[in-house]
């Protein structure tokens, strides 16, 4: 396969993580980013819906990339995220209480929730005090340190930051970051493979994902969507540094407006522009219904 496949691309990320008939797969990436091994193994999971109906009528609807519940009834949502995002801790934190809260039903006692684990794949540096590539945050007492309650689990990965070094000597968690990586060479994931089995049925994924037309299409158009939003954010802030008058007027919700206004001429669906962008798809579907106001006027 060649290094131009992006595995952090929507498509290819839910086709290769996501699929009943694959998840195998999925548990060993999960069972590995998490250090899980002998009696801590998670053996089975069950995909969930990954829209979650929002807390009311007038709220926000969160759409998760990859949401499961394990087969000790612990939840996890695997989230990838391409385009820096300032907020992305906060976001994080509010998938992960919208998972934990929603899972209590009516009546129920809480001592029914289960742990909710949040896994966030990042391809940006969002944690600039920190040099190592794998963060993670529990509740905790700040002068012990001691867990108070272990429903609470978040992962962050800046894909950026891995050293491989020996790609031998890797343990299961860094292998996964690895092969998602893109300081991570062709040559590297087949040695990956050669002694990890999951990276390489993930790597023979590849093959068929590439094969499959429909699929590569798809790809496509969400490959087409990031470099046109990477290249807007580009423009806008190179706009500021050169302090054009068009630059220092328009403030963050005009440039988002503008944003979601050229892709939506595109033709990209609102989906789309939602999972390149971190936009709400509502909010996109507002912005449309405003511009379409405003050319009938």
């Amino acid at each position: 396969m060649t290094r131009e496949l992006n595995r952090l691309n929507d498509v290819f990320f839910k086709y290769l993580l996501g699929d009943e008939k694959k998840k195998s797969l999925t548990l060993s990436f999960i069972n590995g980013i998490l250090n899980r091994t002998g009696n801590d193994l998670f053996t089975d999971l069950e995909f969930l819906d990954k829209e979650m109906t929002p807390i009311t009528e007038s709220g926000k609807v969160s759409v998760l990339d990859i949401r499961a519940r394990m087969n000790d009834g612990s939840q996890v949502n695997i989230e990838v995220q391409v385009c820096k995002d300032p907020d992305m801790a906060r976001r994080s934190l509010y998938y992960w209480a919208r998972i934990y809260s929603g899972a209590l039903h009516k009546g129920a006692p809480y001592r029914s929730l289960m742990p909710a684990i949040s896994i966030n794949l990042m391809d940006f540096n969002a944690f600039e005090q920190y040099t190592t590539c794998h963060h993670s945050y529990h509740v905790h007492n700040d002068e012990t340190h001691d867990i108070l309650i272990g429903d609470l689990e978040m992962h962050f990965i800046e894909l950026e930051k891995i050293r491989i070094g020996d790609i031998r000597k890797l343990r299961k968690s860094e292998q996964w970051i690895a092969y998602f990586s893109h300081q991570c060479s062709d040559e590297q994931r087949e040695v990956l493979a050669m002694s990890e089995p999951a990276i390489k049925e993930a790597m023979n994924c590849e093959m068929h994902f590439t094969q499959d037309e429909k699929l590569r299409r798809k790809y496509e158009i969400q490959e087409k969507a990031r470099r046109d939003y990477i290249s807007m954010m580009y423009n806008i802030e190179k706009g500021r540094e050169e302090g054009l008058e068009e630059g220092r007027k328009e403030g963050q919700e005009q440039e988002r407006h503008r944003i979601v206004l050229s892709m939506l001429q595109k033709g990209f669906p609102y989906e789309t522009i939602s999972q390149i962008t971190g936009i709400p798809a509502e909010e996109i579907a507002a912005i449309a219904q405003s511009q379409a106001r405003q050319i009938k006027e």
